[in-house]
C-alpha cells in the first residue's frame, strides 16, 4: 500500500481508538478537533482567576482587603452561589444512579428550591464562605476528571491546585470563619500579602501557558 494509502489506514486507526496518534498517520498530528479541549479550557479559567486575584492584590490592595473583608456577610454572593450550587447538586442527583432511590428524581424540581430557600433563610450566618467551599468542591470534580486521561505529566499541576483547593474548600465549609482569620493573616504583613499575590498571579500565568500550549 503506498505512503499516501498507510496515512490513511493510521488515521482510520485514531479514530477507531478514541483519537490515539499511530505512527504513520497522514498528517502525523492527532485528529482531534482543533477546537480547545476540556482541560485545556478550564485550564484557561482557573489560571484566569488566579491571575486576576494576584493582580487585585498586587494593584487594587485596599479595595482587594475590603472585600474579602466583607465577603463572608456578603448578601447577594451567597444568594447566587447558594443557587448554583443546588442547581448544580440536583442535576447531579438526576443523573447519577441511586438504585432504590430513583423515585426521588421526579420531585427533585420540587426540593431543590425549597432546599435553596431554606438555606438562604435559616442558614444565613457565614453563607458566602460556605457556599463557596462547596462550589470549590464541586468544580472540583470535573477538573479532575478531564485530566485523568491527559498524556502529560505537567497535568499534575493543575490537579495539585485543584487538591489545594478542595481541602480549603472543606476547610470553609466547616468553619467559613477560618475565610475571614485566613484574610487577616493574609493582609497582616505587607510582604506576606506580595508573596502570596506574586504566586497566584504567576501560577495562574503558568496554568494559562500550559492551557494554550501543553492541555
Amino acid at each position: 500500500m503506498d505512503k499516501i494509502g498507510n496515512g490513511r489506514l493510521a488515521q482510520l486507526v485514531e479514530q477507531l481508538t478514541l483519537n490515539q496518534r499511530v505512527v504513520g498517520s497522514s498528517p502525523t498530528a492527532s485528529t482531534f478537533s482543533p477546537s480547545m479541549s476540556t482541560l485545556s479550557l478550564f485550564g484557561w479559567l482557573v489560571g484566569a482567576a488566579l491571575s486576576a486575584l494576584g493582580a487585585a492584590m498586587l494593584w487594587y490592595r485596599r479595595k482587594a482587603h475590603r472585600w474579602l473583608e466583607a465577603f463572608p456577610r456578603h448578601r447577594a454572593a451567597a444568594v447566587v452561589l447558594t443557587l448554583v450550587n443546588v442547581i448544580w447538586v440536583a442535576w447531579l442527583l438526576y443523573h447519577t444512579p441511586l438504585g432504590r432511590f430513583d423515585w426521588i428524581k421526579p420531585f427533585l424540581i420540587l426540593l431543590a428550591p425549597a432546599v435553596f430557600f431554606a438555606v438562604i433563610t435559616y442558614m444565613d450566618e457565614l453563607l458566602a464562605p460556605r457556599m463557596w467551599g462547596g462550589f470549590l468542591l464541586l468544580l472540583a470534580a470535573p477538573v479532575l476528571d478531564a485530566a485523568r486521561w491527559h498524556d502529560s505529566a505537567l497535568r499534575l499541576v493543575l490537579t495539585v491546585t485543584v487538591y489545594a483547593w478542595v481541602v480549603w474548600g472543606m476547610t470553609i465549609m466547616l468553619s467559613p470563619y477560618r475565610f475571614r482569620h485566613a484574610t487577616e493573616w493574609l493582609f497582616g504583613a505587607a510582604l506576606r500579602e506580595r508573596v502570596v499575590a506574586i504566586g497566584c498571579f504567576s501560577l495562574g500565568l503558568g496554568l494559562i501557558a500550559l492551557a494554550s500550549t501543553v492541555y
